[in-house]
């Protein structure tokens, strides 16, 4: 069973109306072009037609002429008569008709439609008769004239006249049929005409009425998409300010209660205020991120870039997880890189939570500078993300597992990670070696000498333990 697609129709309709337009323009100019063809055969063969009774009419001339003078010359000889002038004028008549029989035949010949050897023979043999009759008569041999005038003469006559009869009957038929297949064409290209270009007006004007209509449901829902996410990013903005107030009141008392001697001796107490700190510590990271994501939807984010160590950032974001009582070793080389302090710690500090939620019981974080970058790697000895999730995993809204929430997430640290890396120039990838899950990020250094920054002496290279081992 065939799945719908949506726009299928649309698409469809569209290729249907655009098939039959083009269909109908081809048609259109194919007649176009046989409407001219047949304008070009038709006046073709009336220029034959002309030429084949013009031949006609010089080879009438030229027999009619030739037997006047021959029968006047044989009158002045039997009756003693003189008919010189009239003899002259009838001979000089002819040779004029018999040129022109000549020049029409090779006229004839030249045209696309031919006459053929055998007639081009009876021309030769009529010429050639015509010829002899005007020397013997003008030599006075009247006999021998009229002898070859009715004998030879008269028979390549006949013949010629038969061939050119049937060579113009031939053009008149195909002037007739030519004339009557563009009658029939014409009559189907009005025909048409008539109907294509009122339905062509009509298909393109329901077209536009229906892309109006689109357009215009698309900028509504444009106009609501955006309402609705201005509504969204001041929801949040505002649901984030109103946490984070009574947040920061919970962590600061949390930790006043943390350094009260006699809380720290009664162990529940103890683990009450450690729960306490890290839960708000992880709420306190979903509004960041819920913020966050507010901010790159919009185009809000900016960065204050600064030159910043990151490995004191690095230790002080691991402290903030060692508080959660999760077993953390850090070894990070000193350094100096261009970026946002804020969102470096942002990146860490939602990697290693991702880690301690998610990944093994063993994290550790291990930087260095490798080129022109500084390298931190956040690693865990956990079983990492299934493969089909895995080219997927810095996007919105992928877990680990079958839900699509998870407790104490909300589906954005990773995708926040990636875009925090990316807008400060670097990049963060995931992978798996020896047995580990390895989250690198890589970030730009600030300059040449980053390389001779003096490390910090209160946790570099420290491992930090769990605070209830």
């Amino acid at each position: 069973m065939k799945s719908w697609r949506p726009g299928a129709n649309k698409w469809d309709r569209a290729l249907a109306i655009t098939l039959v337009a083009g269909v109908g323009m081809l048609l259109l100019v194919g007649l176009v072009f046989a409407i001219a063809h047949g304008s070009q055969r038709i006046t073709s063969d009336a220029t034959s037609l002309h030429k084949t009774d013009e031949v006609l009419r010089s080879s009438t001339v030229v027999r009619a002429q030739l037997a006047l003078g021959v029968y006047a010359g044989g009158v002045d000889r039997e009756f003693g008569t003189s008919s010189i002038e009239a003899i002259a004028v009838s001979f000089g008549e002819a040779r004029i008709a018999l040129d022109d029989v000549r020049t029409g035949m090779a006229a004839l010949d030249e045209d696309a439609f031919g006459v053929g050897s055998e007639v081009g023979d009876s021309v030769g043999r009529f010429g050639a008769s015509a010829d002899q009759v005007l020397a013997l008569a003008e030599e006075g041999e009247n006999e021998e004239a009229q002898s070859v005038l009715s004998g030879e003469m008269s028979q390549a006559f006949d013949e010629l006249v038969d061939e050119l009869v049937t060579i113009r009957d031939e053009l008149a038929a195909s002037v007739e049929s030519s004339d009557l297949l563009l009658s029939q064409i014409g009559n189907l290209a009005r025909f048409l005409v008539a109907f294509l270009l009122p339905a062509a007006v009509i298909f393109i004007y329901r077209d536009l009425l229906r892309r109006q209509a689109r357009q215009s449901e698309l900028e509504g829902r444009l106009e609501s998409e955006r309402q609705i996410s201005a509504a969204r990013e001041e929801f949040i903005a505002n649901a984030s300010h109103e946490l984070r107030t009574p947040l920061t009141s919970i962590t600061g008392f949390a930790l006043m209660l943390e350094e009260d001697l006699l809380i720290r001796k009664d162990d529940s107490s103890a683990e009450l205020i450690d729960l306490i700190i890290s839960e708000s510590g992880d709420l306190n990271r979903m509004v960041e991120d819920l913020l966050t994501t507010a901010r790159l939807d919009a185009g809000a984010l900016s960065y204050t870039f600064l030159d910043v160590n990151p490995q004191t950032e690095i230790v002080e974001t691991a402290e903030s997880i060692r508080r959660a009582g999760t077993y953390v070793a850090v070894d990070c080389k000193p350094a100096l890189i261009r970026a946002d302090p804020v969102r470096l710690r942002q990146i860490v500090r939602n990697l290693l939570s991702n880690a301690r939620k998610y990944g093994g019981s063993n994290i550790r974080v291990v930087g260095y500078v490798e080129g022109r970058t500084y390298v931190c790697q956040i690693i865990d000895d956990g079983e990492g993300v299934r493969s089909e999730i895995a080219d997927r995993l810095f996007e919105r809204f992928v877990h680990q597992g079958r839900d699509t929430a998870m407790r104490g997430s909300v589906g954005l640290g990773l995708s926040i990670v990636h875009a925090l890396a990316n807008g400060m120039g670097g990049s963060v990838s995931y992978r798996r070696l020896d047995g580990e899950t390895h989250f690198v990020v890589r970030l730009p250094l600030a300059g040449s000498d980053s390389e001779h920054v003096e490390p910090v002496d209160d946790h570099s290279g420290r491992e930090f333990d769990s605070l209830n081992s």
